[in-house]
């Protein structure tokens, strides 16, 4: 090859390898721009740093690492572990930003955290039991077992042998230009508690911006499969309660799938029926695969859902429940009355004390609940009392010893600046004997006593 040739070529991929540099480090700087300016603006509520962030043009993907957010509300920094943004490539690296503040959305984009930890002996875990035993006494009003828990915090987990929470979660959306559909999936894992995997299909699309997504009309929901495999959860789970409720496991189990329908609404929004308790227990023996799909009817309107019953949903949208692979073919199931649903609000509003959080103070544990004083009368005896309070117990059954040691028993019928009189039934009639006050040893009266049988905890 020629020398003036080869000089030219290299000079070329000189200045190819400068460009393809100056693009990603303009990329770079574009997005670490945009990260920060949009942490920036959340700065009142809560700060978010991260330790470094990489761009690569050639898989399109934006890493930022070691994110951790702290807040005025929260005791220390939690660590989200490293986010991951896969957008569509080098194209979309060069303006998708500004395409997206327009209302635009790439054709496929995805989102994933990697390595979230959380310590359960840490002030973070702390700080979410107090949060828990804020909301919990909502829920014990109606959970008999497991000593009222319904939501489980730190604390409880480590009562269930866990030290730490590691979790790994990806959302992704992929759309098809030319046949107008949506394809959105979800993993999510959890060590040693679960794994979720959702995968949603949806038709009609008119386009990823916000003014074609809906311009054929209403979308169609083609599919979705939600599937949780259950690891250790809920067994430690129940053989946790169990002994919470002193129960056996089976025991426990029985009693767990009875709950009101109002704890139901509570905690799954709907009272299952007979077939889905029946479901539910099955899983509880026997924890493991849990698959739930759905495919609209042609017919189904979305917007008449406020209107139809429990089994026009479920028929209209083909909702199928397997448990270990076998079919849940009773699905029937009621939703909680508005007052029902507007009062549990208010009390979880309450509880939460939102205003408070928002000012960034510190969960404070919930104030104790005070009972009121109950007093009654116990059974009538001889009591001791004092010489100067003998006027209330004028007409008692007194025994009174004088301090050379006699007694004198009976009604105390009438008392004066000097005497006692005591009145004693004798064979014939009544005999009231004399006793002066200097003369008093001790006087014990007979009299139901008022005292105190319960009182605030």
């Amino acid at each position: 090859m020629p020398r003036h040739i080869r000089n030219i070529l290299i000079a070329a991929l000189l200045v190819l390898l400068a460009l393809v540099a100056g693009t990603n480090g303009y990329i770079h700087h574009q997005f670490k721009t945009n990260i920060d300016n949009a942490l920036t603006s959340i700065r009142p509520f809560a700060q978010v740093k991260y330790s470094n962030l990489t761009t690569s043009m050639l898989s399109g993907e934006v890493k930022l690492q070691n994110v951790r957010i702290s807040g005025d509300f929260l005791p220390e920094e939690i660590t989200l572990g490293n986010i991951t943004f896969e957008t569509p490539g080098f194209v979309y690296m060069l303006n998708g930003s500004e395409n997206i503040k327009k209302g635009e959305f790439p054709e496929d984009l995805g989102f994933a955290i990697d390595d979230f930890y959380l310590d359960l002996h840490g002030e973070t875990a702390k700080w979410l039991d107090r949060l828990v035993k804020r909301i919990q006494p909502v829920f014990a009003t109606e959970r008999k077992i497991c000593a009222g828990k319904s939501i489980f915090g730190p604390s409880d987990y480590k009562e269930m042998g866990y030290t730490r929470i590691l979790s790994n979660m990806r959302m992704a959306y992929d759309f098809n230009k030319s046949k107008k559909t949506l394809n959105i999936v979800l993993d999510e894992n959890s060590r040693k508690i679960g794994n979720l995997k959702v995968n949603i299909n949806i038709s009609n699309i008119g386009g990823m911006s916000s003014d074609k997504m809906m311009q054929n009309g209403m979308p169609h929901l083609d599919n979705l499969e939600v599937i949780y495999k259950d690891d250790t959860y809920t067994p430690r789970l129940l053989k946790y309660c169990a002994e919470l409720s002193n129960m056996k496991k089976e025991e426990f189990i029985d009693a767990e799938v009875k709950q009101s329908d109002n704890y139901f609404y509570m905690v799954w929004g709907f009272a299952p029926g007979s077939g889905l308790r029946d479901a539910y227990k099955d899983f509880l023996l026997k924890p493991d695969l849990v698959t739930l799909t759905m495919a609209q009817s042609e017919e189904f309107n979305p917007m008449m859902l406020p209107t139809m019953s429990a089994d026009e949903i479920i028929s209209a949208l083909n909702v199928r429940l397997k448990i270990n692979g076998l079919l849940v073919t009773d699905m029937s199931y009621t939703l909680p009355p508005v007052e029902f649903t507007e009062n549990f609000e208010r009390r979880m509003a309450k509880s939460l004390d939102f205003e408070s959080l928002l000012r960034g103070e510190p969960i404070k544990p919930p104030a104790p609940v005070i009972a009121p004083k109950v007093y009654a009368k116990a059974p009538a005896k001889y009591h001791k009392i004092k010489l100067a309070n003998i006027k209330k117990h004028v007409s008692d059954f007194v025994h009174i010893t004088t301090k050379n040691g006699n007694k004198r028993n009976g009604q105390l019928i009438r008392i004066d600046k000097l005497n006692l009189y005591v009145q004693k039934k004798v064979k014939g009639g009544k005999f009231t004997m004399t006793v002066p006050r200097t003369k008093v040893k001790t006087i014990e009266a007979y009299f139901s006593k008022v005292e105190l049988v319960s009182k605030p905890k």
